[in-house]
């Protein structure tokens, strides 16, 4: 059985902001998926929903399930077990993952230790170089002993990689994992989750902004705008032929390495909306380059066509 969210809403306690209001996704096992949208659409918020890891004040309702288990029921000792075995979470930034003061061999060693107590610490050391060795970290004997401080940006992002499928996870969500990665190193770093994903059966969420990396990595879409999902689909079709205003926008705003003629690169005009203003008909009416009058007055449709979706009036 897949992961599934399923009419997600997200909004503080006193009901005043609600910055993710109408999300869905489904990742099956082996698969890759993209979450992608710019930075306030609430991927992330939507993400830390799936392993209850949200802020106190913030009330996450709907349906997310993993395996037929009702996350929002789960809650202590088999909350716990969820968050490694079922669902684990690569974070944006390695440094700020990693404990500056443990060597990172520990750090990676008390996930195992924690989830399988009857190991001994011999036999977490060899669990935790095997694990060095898939996320493809060179010297990984030298490396569990080396301070977070000692390794590179990609290095640092490999042990949280290994941290990661420590317990053999279902799913993996890779919150912008290669964000502040160098060009070069993002690559590589891709690589790596999509052979891990491939050779263990593993399904990815990965959030991100960049098409291009979505290209590269995906096999299907989820476009998110002002906390909700506006468009669905596979990366073929969705590249191909985006039915979203804000998904055409995106895929315009990406720099192509292509031969064609050069092109000024456009934006999009204006910013996502703030999680507590209030917009009348279609969310993305105030920057979108196509509306009609009824856009800015009623809220458009959800729409499925041939297991495509898009939240517009006009297409």
């Amino acid at each position: 059985m897949p992961l599934k969210v399923e009419n997600l809403k997200i909004s503080t306690k006193d009901g005043k902001i609600t910055p993710v209001k109408n999300a869905f996704l489904t990742v099956e096992k082996g698969e890759r998926v993209a979450l992608v949208g710019e930075s306030g659409s609430g991927k992330s918020l939507t993400a830390l929903s799936i392993l209850k890891l949200l802020p106190e004040n913030l009330i996450a309702e709907g349906n997310i399930t993993v395996d037929d288990k009702n996350v929002f029921k789960l809650t202590g000792e088999k909350l716990r077990q969820f968050r490694w075995k079922d669902v684990s979470m690569i974070f944006q930034d390695p440094s700020a993952s990693l404990n500056p003061l443990i060597k990172v061999g520990e750090q990676v060693g008390e996930a195992i230790k924690f989830h399988h107590p009857e190991l001994s610490k011999k036999e977490i050391t060899e669990k935790v170089i095997e694990l060095f060795k898939i996320a493809d970290i060179p010297e990984p004997h030298k490396r569990i002993n080396a301070y977070p401080h000692h390794l590179s940006g990609g290095l640092k992002q490999r042990v949280c990689i290994a941290m990661a499928l420590a317990c053999n996870p279902k799913y993996v969500i890779a919150d912008e994992p290669t964000t502040a990665l160098d060009v070069t190193v993002q690559g590589k770093i891709l690589e790596l989750l999509k052979k891990i994903s491939e050779r263990n059966n593993v399904g990815i969420l990965l959030i991100t902004h960049d098409m291009g990396v979505v290209a590269e990595f995906a096999k299907k879409i989820y476009v998110m705008y002002a906390g909700y999902t506006v468009e669905h689909g596979t990366v073929e079709e969705v590249f191909s032929n985006p039915l979203h205003p804000y998904t055409e926008g995106l895929l315009k705003c990406s720099p192509t390495l292509s031969g064609k003629p050069k092109r000024k690169l456009p934006s999009i005009p204006g910013s996502i909306p703030q999680p507590n203003e209030k917009i009348s008909g279609c969310p993305f009416h105030p920057r979108c380059p196509i509306k009609k009058e009824i856009c800015e007055r009623e809220f458009p449709p959800a729409k499925w066509k041939n297991g495509r979706f898009v939240l517009c009036h006009l297409r």
